[in-house]
This record gives structure tokens, sequence and C-alpha cells, in this order.
């Protein structure tokens, strides 16, 4: 549907042609309806394809076809074929779609490891724990071997980077989401339960073909709570550590991995070179025979151009043991680099997150492009470009990054870098939220965000890619003391965090601002804080805490003399309260919010305030007192030239007019709210608006102009990856 057409089954065409019929004889649908005797509605969901299977001859096709002048024999010939076809496609079993594939690109350089690779391939546990110690290629063997396992297990390939050895270890529930987001489960249907988005990955997981890879696991903790027990379910762990309680308890495969033997590494090391020379030995020796030494000093050779027997002889140091070999090795790949790049080095090495963007990394490294600067690291083996763009680091190569940041930069030039990447972070953020939520106040910042013109889909695709980056950058600057950075970059992943229904990763968020503001000894910022963490706790049902936020947000705005934060908190609170099904509550604290934005005259906030009690209003309801504050909305609106407001607004009130039947006062709205969505740039609000549009044209029987309103709607927000995207689908399906 990506195109904007309308695909119709058997059911739906044949619908079609009874609606073409109808509109040949010259009938009004109501004197039909009478006639035939069937309501309107059924008349309407037959004439709008709006039916999943052939509809009763006799009963309705028979009496609809004589009314509209229909020859009638050929209308039941017609429907007994649509019959026969309507039950063959309903006993044909579904097509099987190729599942998700999220392994890592392979290298093409893998060699040797037969033993190990047979020992996967003779597993027969539904957990299999590849361990051994850092560096000696445990993800590459499990990459290797999932991918050529790749066709027993049809149903997907599942991959999920545990981090268990970074500063930012991967929370269980945080990768449950992941690997529920690959098997297609929409946001709104992700259980908000921990417990429960584990319960529905093993139900989805039960009944498939899958291979899910857990790599860089910390211990059986973090692994435990993500196996799935389904029949045709393989899970394979990777870890420095054993994870004896997963072999002895869950039942585990254990495949030990150490060091390869003289002729697998010298073999690997071969492959990596791609010469296929003979004079290895050396070379294998001085490395330690570890594998990620390998890789290093075979980047560096194919650099370079040097002997194999040169770069040997250069890496013979003092010391014994494959760490002091990996040492010697990283000295050496470092010292190789211009100067520029080894700063740069330095400087990835104090970062946080999974992987780096290049243009983050232009703002770490204070350059207007920085590709030629990660292009030397990527040839020497440092760094791998893993996705176009994108750019990770191993994490042994990254502690000792920052071991020589730490040694060689002063504590004022590594302050700087954060300071410039974090910058970067906390503007692009805001940026993208004023995008996904035009309506919303923006908060100052020391460097001012772009101007929120960029698309939608753009904003949500750069937090979709960003998200693990951004929050543990939001940890780190809090560790680094950097509290300014912190509050604002938990507000500005408010909005996205939300729609994606990340509750936990919001909370988490808003936390990490709570205890920043409050270094910053920032009342507006704390109480602030306070009231979005209320809300959190609020949609995640734990009203006691949610109501002790709020109390500790107001005691804090009256301390301070702060009306706006008074109102505001009242704003939240009244949410709160709703959310507890407390509806006269809410509505006294929504009526109190509005009544103190208007005594402070701001019209903007007015405006929120007014449209939200006539939300409330209409939702018990009373859809003529949610008329008139919808009108009250929009007039203040207008006068603070709140042009996003408004459109929302508009959209209320056209569902108000609609509730009371007041059918072109509504599409009004629709209309006026879609022209403000377009001078606005908002394809999102723009789809909405001609969404409910197309209901206005369905309730007055215009089938044809509703599906063309919500075809319309479908492909932008289908675009967008919006989830109301579904519910439109459910409309012109």
């Amino acid at each position: 549907m990506g195109d904007g057409s309308v695909r119709m089954d058997p059911v739906g065409e044949f619908c079609a042609d009874l609606r073409r019929l109808w509109r040949a004889s010259g009938r009004d649908l109501p004197g039909v309806a009478r006639e035939v005797k069937i309501s309107r509605a059924q008349l309407y969901a037959i004439l709008g394809g709006e039916i999943r299977r052939p509809p009763d001859f006799e009963a309705l096709v028979r009496p609809l076809v004589l009314a509209c002048g229909g020859e009638l024999a050929d209308w039941r010939r017609r429907h007994d074929v649509l019959v026969g076809v309507h039950e063959g496609l309903r006993r044909r079993p579904a097509p099987r779609t190729a599942g998700p594939n999220q392994l890592p690109a392979g290298s093409g350089e893998f060699a040797g490891r037969a033993s190990a690779l047979a020992a996967l391939d003779a597993a027969t546990a539904p957990v299999v724990v590849v361990a051994g110690p850092p560096g000696v290629g445990k993800t590459s063997l499990a990459v290797h071997w999932a991918r050529r396992a790749a066709a027993s297990f049809p149903d997907g390939q599942l991959y999920v980077d545990l981090r268990g050895y970074d500063r930012d270890v991967v929370d269980p529930g945080d990768a449950v989401r992941s690997l529920l987001d690959a098997l297609d489960v929409p946001p709104h249907e992700v259980p908000v339960d921990r417990e429960a988005r584990f319960a529905r990955f093993r139900s989805l997981a039960a009944g498939r073909r899958l291979l899910v890879v857990l790599d860089n696991a910390r211990d059986a903790d973090q692994v435990r709570p993500l196996l799935a027990g389904g029949p045709a379910v393989r899970t394979l762990v990777t870890s420095r550590n054993p994870l004896t309680t997963l072999v002895a308890g869950a039942g585990a495969a254990p495949v030990a991995l150490d060091l390869p033997g003289d002729f697998e590494a010298a073999e690997l090391m071969r492959a990596r070179l791609g010469d296929g020379s003979a004079e290895v030995a050396d070379a294998v020796a001085a490395c330690g025979r570890l594998p990620l030494a390998l890789a290093l000093v075979a980047a560096r050779v194919r650099q370079t151009g040097f002997p194999l027997a040169v770069a040997a002889a250069e890496l013979r140091r003092p010391g014994s043991g494959a760490h002091a070999e990996l040492r010697a090795v990283f000295a050496w790949s470092y010292d190789a680099l211009g100067s520029p790049a080894a700063r740069l080095f330095r400087l990835l090495g104090l970062t946080a997150g999974p992987d780096i963007a290049a243009s983050a990394v232009a703002a770490l490294a204070g350059t207007h492009d920085a590709r030629a600067l990660l292009g030397e690291l990527v040839d020497a083996g440092l760094l791998v470009e893993h996705r176009p763009g994108r750019y990770l680091m191993h994490d042994l190569l990254r502690d000792h990054a920052g071991e020589l940041a730490r040694e060689r930069d002063s504590a004022d030039e590594r302050r700087a870098a954060l300071t410039r990447l974090l910058d970067f972070y906390t503007s692009s953020a805001h940026e993208a939220d004023r995008v996904l939520n035009p309506a919303r106040a923006p908060i100052p910042l020391p460097v001012p965000a772009g101007n929120g013109d960029i698309p939608y889909e753009k904003a949500l695709a750069w937090l979709d890619a960003e998200r693990s980056v951004l929050l543990a950058a939001l940890r780190q600057a809090r560790d680094d003391g950097l509290d300014r950075h912190a509050w604002q970059l938990g507000w500005a992943l408010d909005t996205y965090l939300f729609e994606r229904r990340r509750w936990d990763d919001e909370g988490a968020a808003w936390f990490v601002a709570l205890r920043a503001a409050t270094a910053l000894v920032d009342r507006a910022a704390t109480a602030h804080a306070h009231r979005f963490l209320g809300a959190v706790a609020g949609r995640l049902e734990r009203f006691a805490e949610a109501y002790e936020h709020m109390r500790e947000s107001m005691e804090l705005s009256r301390a301070s003399g702060d009306r706006a934060g008074e109102a505001e908190t009242e704003f939240v609170l009244s949410y709160v309260c709703w959310l507890q099904a407390d509806h006269d509550r809410a509505l006294e604290h929504i009526e109190r919010s509005l009544l103190l934005w208007t005594e402070l005259n701001e019209p903007s906030w007015e405006g929120r305030a007014a449209m939200a009690v006539a939300w409330y209003r209409a939702q018990l309801g009373d859809h003529l007192a949610a008329v008139s504050f919808y009108e009250r909305a929009i007039a203040v609106q207008r006068t603070a030239g709140d042009r996003a407001n408004e459109a929302v607004a508009r959209q209320g009130l056209g569902h108000a007019r609609l509730a009371l039947g007041a059918h072109a006062a509504a599409a009004e709205q629709f209309d006026l709210g879609r022209a403000l969505a377009r001078d606005l740039g908002d394809p999102i609000l723009d789809a909405q608006h001609t969404n409910h549009l197309g209901d206005v044209h369905q309730s007055l029987g215009d089938v044809e102009a509703a599906r063309e309103c919500w075809s319309y709607a479908h492909e932008r927000l289908s675009r967008a990856g919006h989830p109301q995207a579904a519910d439109v689908a459910r409309k012109l399906n």
C-alpha cells in the first residue's frame, strides 16, 4: 500500500461492483435500505467493502440487486464463484515470509576454528554458551556459525549485543524490547510490565524456528530472562564468563574457546593478509596467537605494505602472555597513526554507547568533517564501520584508548571534547523533539538547536538509530558532572520515548535529569523533572509514587514563587488523576491550571489547558461543553500564534462536532486543521486530519471519498513509521 493504492480481496471487489450498480441506479441509500429491510450500517458495510466474507445472497445481495435493477441470475452466478474463491483462500495456508536477520555483517576473513564449529554443529541443547578470554574471537565464531546455520532457522536470526563489559551494560528488559521490535510487535502492543514483556517474547518464539545470538553477556542473570523455550529455538550466548550456573541450571551446552593453535592462527593471519604468505610464524608468535592482535597486525601490514617479518620484529617486547602481546600490538598500531587520527582514537575511548555516528565524531573532534580520520582508523583495524556512517570499537581497544586519553590529554581537553559531543546530542535531540511534538514549549539551550524543519520520518529514524547512544550519553553527562546536559537531554528524549512506549527508559531518563537538576540547585528544572516522573509513574500505574513526585513538584514551585510551575504541575496532576480514573479530581486540577494560566496571561499555555479541559469533557460525553472549550483554546492560540496547538485543537473540535452529528461543521474543522498542518510542514498532523475527514465521509455514506482520505493518511503515516498507520489500515481493509 506504499503507493497509496487500495488492493481489494475478492469480497471487496464484489462489493465494489455492487456499489457501482447502486450508483448507476440513481437510488438514495436510505430508500434502498428501507426497501431491502436492512440497516443503513449494514448497507454501508457491504457497499464499502468493509466485510471479510461473502454477504448472504438471499438475505442481502438478492434484495439489493432487485432494488437497483440488476440481473439476478448473473449476480447469483458471480456470488457462487465468490464463495468458492473465498473458501479456497481461507483454507490455503498463509505464505511463510522470511524472518528477520539481524546478524552483523561478516568480515569474509574467518578461518580455522574447525573443532569449535564442529562442537556448535553437534550441540543439541537449546542453549549453547561460547566462553573464552577477551579478544579470542568469540563474536566472530558465533556470527560465522550463525550465518552458516541460518537456513535451519527460517523464522529469523536475532542478535543482541549485551555489552556485558562496557560501562553501559544492556538491561535484559531493554534487550527483550529489541527482540520484540525485531519480531514486528508494534510499540503499542509491547507490555509495560517487564515480566510480561519476557513472557510475550517466549510465547512469540515458542512456535518458531529461531536463532537468538546473545553476544557479550556479563553473567547468567543477564541471559536467563531472554531464554525462549520453544522446541525449535536455539540461543547462542558468548561471554568471558563460563556461565556455570546457566550450564548447570538450564542445561546449556558449553563450548570453551581458547587461543587458536599455531596452524589455525597462521591460517587466520593469511586470510586477513589475503596474499597466501607463508612467512607468518614470527608474526603469529609476536601476537601471542590472539585473534584480535592478528587482525590488527594484518590491517597494519596491508595499510603500510611493510614486510610481515619487519612487523614481527617491531612487535617483540618484553613480557609474556597474550595480554602483553596485545598491548604491544595496540601500541604499534597507535604509534603508526598521524597525530590527528591518534588524538581522535584517544577521544573515542572517552565516549559511551554501543557505537557512534560520523556526525557525532566530528563534534567530538571539533572538526567539520571527520571522515578522513575515521578512514585512517578503519584502515588501521582500530575501528569498524559496521553500518554505513556508524562506527564501533572493540571494548579492549576502547579501554586502551581511554587510558591513553587520560595519560596524554589534559582534563580540560577531555572535558571540552565531551562537552562538544553532548552539545551535539542535546541540540540534535531537542530539534528532533520539536519535529515530533511541535506543540511542546521548547527549552533554552547553551548551543541553539536547528529550526526543526527536518522531515518527521527523518527525525524519528535518527532517534531510533541513536536511542541507546543518547541514553548512554545522558548517564555519562551525569557521571562526569555535566548536569545541564543531563537534564536537558532527558527533556529532549521524552516525546520520543513516550511515543515508542519505552516508559522504563523515559522514567530512567527523567530520574537522571532529576539528579542533575538537583545538583544544579535549579528549582524550576527539579520541579519539571518531578512532574514528568509523576506522569511516567502514573502511566505505569504506580500511583503512590506518581502523587509523591507531584507533591514534590508543587512544593518546589510554591516555595520559589513559581506560579507558572504550579500551573504546569496542576496540568500534569490532572493527567495522573485521569489515568487513575478519578475523573472529578482530574477536572478540578485542569480547571485550576486553566485559571492560573489565564491569570498569568500566558495564551499559549492557556490554550493547552483549555484544550485539555475540552478533551476530558468529550471523553465524559459532554460534547457541547467540549465544543465551548475547544473554541476558547483556538481563540487564545490564534492570539499567541501557536499554530501547532491550534491544529491539534481543531482536530478535537472536529471530533466533538462529529459526535453531535454536525458533519459539515466537523469536516470544516478537519479541513482547517489539515491546511494548518500543511503550512507547518507537519505530515503527521496532516495525515491525522485527513484520516478523520475520511471518518466524516464514511458517516455520510460516501465510501469512495472516505477511502481516498484513508489511503492518503495511511501512505504518510506508514512512511513515517507512525503506529496510527495500523488503525487506518484496518479501516481500509
